[in-house]
Parts: structure tokens; C-alpha cells; sequence
């Protein structure tokens, strides 16, 4: 599910950055330095965590025409991807404004539009939830060895669907309701009913 929340986030901030600005998936690099800068939003994945508060209890049954279960789904799983959100441009200030419009555009996306989404991601039906991140990108530029620069952390929580279980039980054919029942003899013939016989006393 990675590559697909990859290819949603380019789409949701490719339509709100000014034209020919491009959005990569590149990682800081120190060769940045050098390089001609052009005018681009880098996402960089540099963490992956198990979200266990977006956790969903029950488990869900695929039924076919007749109602008989066919397989079994446990609940989807979440996983909490971190992105470490940089500008490129020709001038500071040019990559200030290129941040500030990817800035907004996070901070008002509570959950990734179903349209950004590529098929096998929207197909899973459960919301993909955006949210700037409280951490300091900092000290990651200190562990990439290159100066700190403007940017900003976003934590994406997606979900993860688990493979089905096909291995169900078959249902049940027949159902003896006698089965622990013990067998009764049957009655015998019922005995003649005897005359009454009426004696008249003096």
C-alpha cells in the first residue's frame, strides 16, 4: 500500500502547486548543494510505524448468492507512514511559497480525496488520514549530514487489508433432531372396555 499512498499525495499536492512545479519522491541529498535547483516539492518516507489506534475490531464474512459463507477477512490494519516534506526552487523565497501551498494544502486535508487515490487503495473503502506532524525535522537533516532548511513532517495513516481465509467449514446438509432421543417401545393394543354392571340394593 506504500506506492499507492505515494502516487496519492503527488496527485493531491499536483493540483495545488503553481504550474511546471513537479513533486517527487526523492530523498535530501547533499549533491543538492550543487545542483541547479528547479522548482519542486520532495515527499521523502522516512518512517513506517504500526498505527495501533487506528485498529478496527471484527472480523467481516464474504457471503455468495445463497448466503453461505465463502471466506473470511480479518479487520484491516493500519500502518503510519512519515514524510519529510522539502521545496526546491531557483531562490529562497521561491521555495517558501512552493512550502507554504503544500503546507495549507496538508493542513486542510483531514483525509486523502477518494479521487487522488489510486484504484487498489480506493477499492479498500477505509479513509486515508493526513496530519502534520508533531516532530521536529531537525535532527534529520543531522543524520543526512546536510545543513537544515525549511520544511515540514506529515504522518499518513493508511490502511492495510489482510489476505481472506478461504478455509471455511462447509455447512451443514441435513440436521437429525432425534439424534439423542432414546427409541420408545409402542404401546400395546388398548384393553376392552368391561360393561358397567349395576347391583340394585334392597
Amino acid at each position: 500500500m506504500i506506492t499507492e499512498v505515494d502516487e496519492a499525495l503527488c496527485v493531491l499536492l499536483g493540483r495545488s502547486l503553481p504550474d511546471g512545479t513537479m513533486v517527487r519522491l526523492d530523498p535530501p541529498k547533499p549533491t543538492w548543494e550543487t545542483e541547479r535547483p528547479s522548482n519542486a516539492i520532495d515527499l521523502f518516507l522516512y518512517g513506517l510505524h504500526d498505527d495501533r489506534d487506528g485498529r478496527e475490531s471484527g472480523s467481516a464474512d464474504q457471503r455468495d448468492g445463497r448466503g453461505v459463507v465463502t471466506s473470511r477477512r480479518e479487520p484491516v490494519r493500519r500502518c503510519s507512514l512519515s514524510y519529510l516534506v522539502t521545496a526546491r526552487a531557483p531562490k529562497i523565497n521561491e521555495e517558501h511559497l512552493l512550502l507554504a501551498v503544500a503546507l495549507r494544502t496538508m493542513m486542510f486535508t483531514d483525509t486523502l480525496p477518494t479521487d487522488c487515490m489510486p484504484e487498489a487503495l480506493a477499492s479498500v473503502g477505509a479513509p486515508v488520514f493526513i496530519r502534520i506532524a508533531d516532530s521536529d525535522p531537525g535532527a534529520l537533516w543531522s543524520n543526512l549530514g546536510m545543513p537544515a532548511r525549511a520544511a515540514f513532517a506529515i504522518s499518513v495513516s493508511a490502511p492495510f487489508l489482510p489476505e481472506p481465509d478461504t478455509e471455511i467449514a462447509p455447512p451443514a446438509e441435513k440436521i437429525r433432531l432425534d439424534a439423542d432421543q432414546k427409541k420408545k417401545a409402542p404401546a400395546g393394543p388398548l384393553a376392552p372396555t368391561q360393561p358397567r354392571r349395576w347391583v340394585r340394593t334392597p
